[in-house]
């Protein structure tokens, strides 16, 4: 009886060690984990105006030329940095305000308007979106008009205001854009500028003709191959010069002569906090250590955690000061630590997991849970959840664009072999679909037949379902 007693006695004492309140230093790292950029930084700089021992190294709102070098930014505040950058601005119009002008002077509703000022703000320096959000992510999902067709028309009007060829991914599309709206380019410079501008880089007239050439015969060699626009063209040294001095009109940099406003900000850019780089080389195995995940045999990829808009600090000189405002500014630089090293072993796993989306591209995940990618960094599942819940989702920048994390987190559907595709591939096979359909007007109960062709076993009312979520409307609203 007595080792019954003395058994219990010690159950007692482990229960109360489990029971145990977190420490003040664990519940802030947890708490960083779900912070926004936009809260982290104001922490941060709260952090360095109170505690002597942290200094700011850096600041990408300081950083720029406008901006003495002597300022000590660890002695300003948020309000501070705000009258700084009223200071310096110039009387220049923002691009931001310019194309909102605009819009506002056009017929549309309060919904497409609400989109072209999401688009608008979504803008880098350059007046292009490829390094911020995905412009299908600023769909509002509680606004069913707000849908696919509705943001390419958006997309084109904005891309067709002044200056022209803004609201495009790169300076490729942009370029492309512009001849559409100047609408006086020659064929060959339409094939030029359509994905093609690399077939001028080599060099001389001559050796540009003979890369056409084998462009073409290239292509041609290929199953199925379609025609080329400039098959019947007899292309000569006359058509490139003349290609050439067209492009040199075009603008590469239509945003180049306005400010860039990044007060909208807050709602429209990406909390960006992994980038994700495909890197030539072979690896012998993932270096997860390194933040390096294997790819294809000659490739690799890195995860590297992004500051963005967080200021970088360190620890000054501590033999100047008292033991505890060193401890707490060493508890505090160790926290922001911890949290950049989870995000990157999340990263890292979330990459071998879904590497055939980083190989090949959307239309390419597999199902994954955040309770597989929790056991496999070792952490629990809660803290992923921070990482990519659907609401306050961190942003990781990839190969083919930005997507929120909670994108790499999908449901499965089984396929008629027994494997499992996820609800991300599904919609891009809807979307897919219902795009080659040359009415648009596909029916739910058609797609749900022409998915089951292919061996994915879904039911109507999950097609509906996917269908809604893309923001597309029934093939009845689309006529």
């Amino acid at each position: 009886m007595a080792e019954i007693k003395q058994f219990q006695h010690h159950s007692q004492k482990q229960a109360q060690k489990q029971n145990q309140k977190l420490t003040q230093k664990q519940i802030q790292a947890v708490g960083f984990l779900a912070m926004s950029s936009k809260d982290l930084r104001e922490e941060i700089l709260r952090m360095a105006e109170e505690n002597d021992a942290i200094e700011i190294v850096s600041d990408p709102f300081t950083s720029g030329d406008n901006f003495q070098r002597s300022l000590s930014p660890s002695s300003l505040s948020a309000d501070d940095y705000n009258s700084i950058l009223e200071q310096q601005s110039d009387n220049r119009e923002t691009l931001q305000k310019h194309l909102m002008d605009q819009i506002h002077l056009q017929r549309i509703s309060a919904s497409e308007e609400e989109l072209c000022r999401k688009l608008i703000y979504n803008l880098d320096k350059d007046g292009f979106y490829g390094s911020k959000i995905k412009p299908e992510t600023l769909l509002d999902p509680s606004q069913p008009q707000q849908n696919l067709f509705m943001l390419k028309k958006c997309m084109s009007l904005i891309q067709q205001l002044d200056p022209v060829g803004t609201c495009c991914k790169d300076v490729f599309e942009s370029l492309k854009v512009q001849s559409e709206v100047l609408g006086n380019a020659s064929v060959f410079t339409k094939f030029i500028l359509d994905g093609n501008l690399e077939l001028l880089n080599a060099g001389s007239t001559e050796k540009i003709l003979k890369k056409v050439k084998d462009f073409q015969k290239d292509w041609h060699s290929k199953a199925f191959a379609t025609d080329l626009p400039i098959d019947n063209l007899k292309i000569t040294e006359q058509m490139v010069e003349e290609t050439f001095s067209y492009i040199r009109q075009l603008n590469p940099y239509p945003a180049s002569d306005y400010l860039y406003d990044a007060s909208g900000y807050d709602n429209n850019i990406a909390d960006v906090v992994l980038k994700i780089e495909k890197k030539s080389g072979s690896l012998a195995s993932d270096e997860i250590e390194n933040g390096k995940i294997r790819g294809d045999g000659n490739s690799y990829f890195q995860v590297k955690y992004s500051s963005g808009i967080i200021p970088e600090i360190k620890l000054v000189n501590e033999k100047l000061l008292d033991r505890q405002t060193v401890s707490k500014a060493k508890d505090f630089i160790d926290n922001l630590q911890f949290m950049k090293n989870t995000f990157v072993l999340q990263g890292c796993f979330i990459v071998k997991e879904q590497l055939d989306f980083f190989e090949k591209g959307p239309g390419n995940i597999a199902p994954l849970t955040r309770k597989k990618i929790a056991g496999e960094v070792g952490v629990h599942e809660s803290t992923v959840s921070r990482f990519s819940s659907k609401k306050n989702s961190k942003y990781l920048e990839t190969p083919w664009g930005i997507f929120p994390a909670s994108y790499f987190f999908s449901s499965g559907v089984k396929m008629d072999q027994g494997s499992m595709v996820s609800a991300e591939a599904i919609k891009s096979k809807i979307l897919e679909l219902i795009s080659l359909s040359p009415s648009s007007q596909i029916s739910d109960s058609k797609l749900t037949r022409l998915l089951n062709e292919q061996g994915i076993e879904v039911a109507r009312r999950t097609v509906a379902k996917y269908r809604s979520q893309l923001g597309i409307e029934n093939s009845y609203n689309r006529k």
